[in-house]
């Protein structure tokens, strides 16, 4: 089992406990206080330990060993969770609108909201925020999008406790806004919603092979000049499936190097790549010689020089 799996296990099993607590308190509160804007914190809290259920799907299927069916692995398992995650999210936000806005709509009345459901709200809102940030380090750390996409619904949580502790002291100390609850609701659909599609958008670009950002491609390819007999090289390009990335590009050799030497020049680049960049599972390099019919003009050739 990878660093990657356990701990990020290891993490997503500590957020299920936290988030199953957190649902069973803030419903029985929610309900014994009236308060909507907890009851609708609550919901998302059952939301999330789907969320949970799925990241672990993701990370177990994800580490599955190449077969003959899946000659590329698994990998891309993670990011259908992800997908699942923030589908999930997005269907959350939208009835959640809904209810609010007919109620803001209709001008219903609420009862006035115990202050019970206010110290729910303030625990949650520690809790959750504290999570958020132990789970975002481990994320960028190990460079998973899924462990982070399950970080970010922690600090969305977070928010959402925080909308809720402000409506129910309001609403309790001030009767008269009463309504904030569903205003609270309305508010929090949006950004949750925003923040799902943000997620969805994110994982459909990893689906259609989009390439990863400059400074990543820069990042990884960085190391090529630094062993000997690598002469220029073009089409560096690279692919996410789930978590990792596939590397591949055109290295420029000597003419006159043997394919034994061509190929351990390749061979060592790989393996520098490998070692520093343990997102990366895969690199296959195309050896041409160093001739100008191999130079392209997005290529880069020749040692790269600094100026003091």
């Amino acid at each position: 089992m990878s660093e990657l799996q356990q701990r990020g296990v290891r993490i997503t099993v500590w957020s299920f406990a936290l988030n199953a607590v957190l649902a069973a308190i803030k419903l029985a509160v929610a309900l014994m206080a009236s308060s909507q804007a907890l009851l609708a914190d609550g919901i998302h809290s059952l939301v999330d330990i789907a969320g949970d259920l799925a990241v672990l799907i993701g990370l177990n299927f994800a580490h599955i060993p190449k077969d003959d069916d899946h000659p590329y692995g698994h990998h891309r398992f993670s990011t259908l969770a992800t997908c699942l995650i923030s589908g999930l999210v997005i269907l959350f936000c939208v009835g959640l609108a809904w209810t609010s806005l007919t109620g803001l709509m209709n001008g219903t009345a609420t009862t006035v909201p115990g202050i019970a459901a206010a110290w729910v709200a303030g625990v949650a809102l520690v809790l959750k925020e504290t999570f958020y940030q132990y789970a975002q380090r481990q994320a960028k750390q190990l460079g998973s999008s899924l462990l982070m996409a399950s970080a970010t619904d922690h600090r969305a949580d977070a928010v959402g406790s925080l909308l809720a502790l402000i409506a129910v002291l309001l609403a309790h100390y001030s009767p008269s806004l009463v309504l904030l609850d569903k205003v609270v609701g309305l508010v929090l659909a949006g950004w949750l919603g925003a923040e799902g599609i943000r997620l969805f958008k994110g994982a459909c670009e990893d689906l259609m092979d989009t390439a990863p950002a400059q400074g990543v491609l820069k990042d990884l390819s960085e190391h090529i000049f630094e062993v000997p007999g690598a002469k220029g090289f073009h089409a560096f390009r690279a692919r996410r499936l789930g978590d990792r990335y596939e590397v591949d590009f055109h290295l420029q050799v000597e003419p006159t190097a043997t394919v034994a030497e061509g190929h351990a020049i390749a061979s060592q680049i790989k393996a520098t790549i490998l070692r520093l960049h343990p997102e990366v599972i895969a690199v296959l390099v195309h050896i041409e010689p160093d001739h100008p019919e191999h130079h392209k003009a997005e290529g880069h050739h020749g040692r790269p020089t600094h100026s003091g």
